[in-house]
């Protein structure tokens, strides 16, 4: 093997004499070179971090010079690893180039531009030195036609490698008066023009070491498939080969191949956080900030999405030069993941973060990180709100995991802010999505941050350039290294804003291989559990199958997912002709097989028919996401009068109305011919795919408006079939299996406190269904009168089915929260609380104008009398922007100068605070006093 010495003083003499003279740096022993420039590049480091520098280079990126640093160390450490595993090891080793990084980390240069530019320069010299010391270790004992060129390969890059060194000294070493006279002749655009070199060289180098261990691989290949016929002959063949490639099994060459890997690994850039500076909380204290920044549950979310990833899958993403670029940079930059509908994005996103959190479990000091998996549905409207996205990624940033505290910026804003809630009896303003902004810039000031964000064409279309503007000048405005990873379909507002960031598509070429072990696995699956053909398939079909499937996937897991369940269709698929015949005909669209769904879903019986839609409908507008257990009770109670149910009725003690039949949650799969699926992570039935919505929204049957009023309907009846107008009845109670004792005490009762049940659901959330409803539509409905009832029956005092409601709601009048209304909620309040919430506020609340006219009509309506919290129906109106409410109530007599006791906050007040400016005219126009002045 060609000594590294021998190879560093070849490239010397190759040298122009200028350029040896300008490379005669002080040598010392390998050693205290390879510490100076450790302790230098750390000096270095914290220099940085103090004065935040970051430069510009000429294409527009911006370096975070600190990050340069931190990889300059690694790699220096990296050496000195390999020192202690090679083969063979010269004390002496390399110390020229080494010497020479020491002798510009000595310098001082205050120009942040040049000791960028110099910096990034040095890190790619340490780079190139590590890897060169390993790739000869490696390479350059090994017996093969490649290594000369190789040999020849590494001499010309130590040879571009020490003239850039020379020129660099050249420039870099003078004074800032004497560099501006360099940069007139060009001396800078002769570094820039080695650098350029260099790359050129490094690129001929990795291209034999790839040679190498191709050639290798063939030949590994080649033996295998010459000695199948024979296992004697493989065993002679293997031992013949063990000994031709003896370098492969030393474990000194095992572990520096390993750390060759490791070269492509993400550099770990750690937090330099000052733990001093961090507002030590109690636990109830830490549990309010936090819940006060997000109520999101991203980490269930990502559990739910990386249980179902295949393992292995997605490596090759690894492997794609965009990504490899986006994580060894040190500019701060976005990363954009983009494709078609079911290619796999959402896996490969929670791929990627489950390694980040996998790393930070081994290394809590690594990079602050945060992630969101958005979601475009009615159940979670978080999820799509911008503001709520940010809010969550703040949370995440300023504190990670319970070991750590809350970043003090985030921990001051709280206290701030929850001192004026206090004055005023309010529960602390939530940040907006700038606030946010500004408080992650806050954070990177300390520490590296990588956010990573799945699905974004999810987040509401209209608000969404609002989050991606705010990304923008997190990563433009960092003083800290910045990497943001985005996955998206290809929407066009999207395109347009992120078309000129690094980007991967994601193609069948890189997919292809994950789609096709998806494949393997799931046909097997069906056969095993004898869905295909009941298990009874000829092994020439199976093949035939896995072939038609793996070339028409084009890498869509989704396609190859409804294919194998169009292939197990029970129904259509009786015979091995039957499957044949399916795969003749031309492959059909995403699109088309979910119409073949909807088809097969037409065709059940009536009443299963029913249910499946019921269930679509369900999921397609509720407002919180529907457990197991709240859609078969809601299946079980509207079916409860279907002559084609056996209704229980052996426990004679329990009245009809609470003997509600089971409809078990593989039924309620069944029906919905794969279109939902029951997350076991979240225990929580969804669609099978965001796709799925997307047809059904085209479907006139699943038109929004009449789903939302079949909904109230299912809600509205649920509450007056459970509840009478007595004083016995303080609980919504449904039971979805008979008692086994036969006792009504030991059924099971599904109350308001019963978070996950249909009660809950039904209480919290009828009337936003309600209120998706125009007001014109509204009170053409059936259900208008039931609603009027409910609410005129309410403004007694005595029990009704609205006190009942009253007692248990835990909604919010919009802008003014009902814990403001009634306090926090106490059983032993009901009756205060049931009177607090009034039906006139609750109408004014959620902008029923029809209710609030028949109310009108009712003696003693109290229009100026203030609540418990000391609010007018005016001033709830007026706080939530219900115009033509607001116009009633003022013709009607309400004051619009009667304010609360402790702000002093009139209607008018509310109503510009919270910016509706016509409103603000009703109320001027109707004598409102604009000269108040409120606390």
């Amino acid at each position: 093997m060609a000594s590294q010495d021998s190879l560093w003083d070849r490239a010397v003499a190759s040298l122009s004499d200028e350029d040896k003279q300008a490379i005669d740096f002080f040598r010392s022993d390998k050693p205290a070179i390879l510490s100076d420039v450790l302790q230098a590049a750390e000096n270095k480091q914290q220099l940085c971090m103090q004065k935040r520098w970051k430069y510009s280079k000429k294409n527009g990126d911006v370096v975070i010079i600190r990050d340069v640093c931190e990889k300059l160390i690694k790699w220096v450490n990296k050496f000195k690893q390999i020192g202690d595993m090679a083969v063979q090891y010269d004390p002496a080793h390399v110390s020229l180039p080494w010497a020479a990084v020491r002798f510009f980390l000595q310098l001082s240069i205050n120009d942040v531009q040049i000791f960028g530019a110099m910096a990034e320069g040095l890190e790619m010299v340490s780079s190139h030195i590590t890897r060169c010391h390993l790739y000869e270790q490696l390479y350059l004992s090994q017996t093969s036609i490649v290594r000369p060129e190789l040999e020849r390969a590494l001499l010309r890059l130590y040879t571009a490698l020490l003239t850039y060194l020379a020129r660099a000294r050249q420039y870099y070493a003078k004074s800032t008066l004497g560099r501006v006279g360099a940069s007139l002749l060009n001396t800078s655009d002769s570094v820039e023009a080695c650098l350029a070199k260099v790359t050129i060289e490094r690129d001929e180098v990795e291209r034999c070491t790839n040679l190498i261990d191709t050639g290798t691989s063939q030949e590994t290949n080649g033996m295998v498939s010459e000695t199948q016929a024979s296992l004697n002959t493989l065993a002679g063949d293997m031992r013949s080969f063990s000994i031709h490639v003896a370098a492969s099994q030393d474990e000194k060459y095992q572990s520096l191949k390993t750390i060759l890997v490791s070269f492509e690994q993400p550099t770990l850039r750690t937090s330099t956080q000052i733990w001093d500076i961090h507002t030590s909380l109690q636990k109830e204290g830490r549990r309010q900030i936090l819940s006060w920044l997000s109520t999101v549950k991203y980490r269930e979310h990502h559990k739910s999405s990386f249980s179902t990833v295949m393992p292995g899958s997605g490596s090759w993403l690894q492997l794609k030069r965009e990504f490899i670029n986006w994580k060894s940079s040190s500019s701060s930059s976005i990363l954009w993941i983009h494709g078609i509908p079911g290619s796999g994005k959402s896996k490969l996103m929670a791929t990627v973060i489950q390694q980040v959190l996998e790393s930070k479990s081994t290394n809590t000091a690594t990079s602050a990180f945060a992630y969101f998996y958005c979601s475009r549905d009615a159940a979670e409207t978080q999820r799509a709100d911008p503001g709520e996205i940010m809010r969550a990624l703040l949370k995440q940033l300023s504190c990670f995991d319970a070991t750590q505290p809350i970043h003090a910026a985030v921990t001051l804003e709280y206290d701030k802010r929850q001192k004026d809630a206090d004055a005023d009896g309010l529960d602390p303003l939530r940040l907006s999505l700038g606030d946010c902004r500004d408080l992650i810039l806050d954070i990177t000031s300390q520490s590296p941050v990588i956010i990573m964000i799945d699905a974004l064409d999810e987040c509401d279309p209209s608000r969404r350039h609002e989050l991606l503007q705010a990304l923008r000048v997190i990563v433009r405005d960092s003083s800290n290294l910045v990497k943001i990873i985005i996955s998206s379909r290809d929407d066009a507002d999207i395109v347009c804003r992120l078309n000129n960031v690094p980007n991967v598509y994601i193609s069948s070429d890189d997919n292809g291989d994950d789609v096709e072990r998806y494949i393997d696995i799931e046909l097997d699956k069906a056969i095993d559990e004898q869905r295909l053909l009941k298990g009874c398939i000829p092994i020439y079909l199976r093949d035939r199958i896995l072939r038609q499937l793996k070339a028409r996937a084009n890498g869509m897991f989704l396609w190859a997912s409804l294919q194998i369940q169009n292939l197990c269709d029970p129904e259509r698929m009786l015979m091995a002709r039957d499957v044949e015949d399916a795969l003749m005909r031309p492959p059909p669209t995403l699109f088309q097989m979910y119409s073949g769904i909807m088809e097969r879903i037409e065709r059940i019986a009536p009443y299963g028919r029913a249910l499946a839609k019921k269930s679509l409908k369900w999921l397609l507008c509720a407002r919180k996401p529907l457990t197991e257990h709240t859609l078969t009770q809601m299946l079980a109670f509207t079916s409860r009068n279907e002559p084609s149910l056996e209704i229980p009725t052996h426990f004679p003690d329990l009245p009809q109305q609470f003997q509600i039949p089971h409809i078990p949650k593989d039924v309620v799969l069944s029906i919905c011919c794969n279109f939902v699926v029951l997350d076991t992570t979240l225990n929580i039935f969804r669609f099978a795919h965001a796709s799925v919505r997307e047809l059904l929204e085209a479907l006139p049957d699943f038109c929004f408006r009449e789903i939302n009023l079949e909904v109230a309907q299912d809600c509205m009846s649920l509450l007056l079939s459970q509840w009478e107008d007595s004083s016995d009845r303080d609980r919504l109670t449904v039971v979805p299996n008979p008692p086994r004792s036969g006792t009504r005490d030991a059924s099971q009762s599904l109350s308001r406190e019963s978070p996950g049940s249909l009660a809950a659901y039904v209480v919290d959330f009828w009337i936003f269904h309600y209120c998706e409803l125009d007001y014109h539509w509204r009170i053409d409905q059936q259900l208008a009168p039931t609603i009027m009832t409910f609410f005129v029956q309410g403004m007694s005092l005595g029990h009704c089915r609205y006190s009942v409601w009253a007692q248990m709601f835990h909604g919010s009048y919009g802008n003014v929260n009902l814990s403001v209304v009634a306090g926090p909620w106490k059983a032993a309040k009901a009756t205060e609380y049931a009177r607090t919430v009034r039906p006139l506020d609750v109408a004014c609340a959620y902008g029923l104008l029809e209710v609030v006219v028949e109310l009108s009509k009712c003696a003693h309506i109290g229009l100026n009398e203030p609540n418990h919290a000391g609010h007018t129906a005016l001033y709830i109106a007026a706080a939530n922007g219900h115009y033509h409410i607001v116009d009633k109530l003022l013709k009607l007599g309400s004051d619009p100068g009667i304010s609360t006791e402790e702000s002093r906050d009139t209607a008018l007040h509310c109503a510009a605070g919270n910016g509706f400016d016509g409103t603000v005219l009703l109320l001027l126009q109707h004598g409102a006093d604009p000269t108040v002045k409120n606390d």
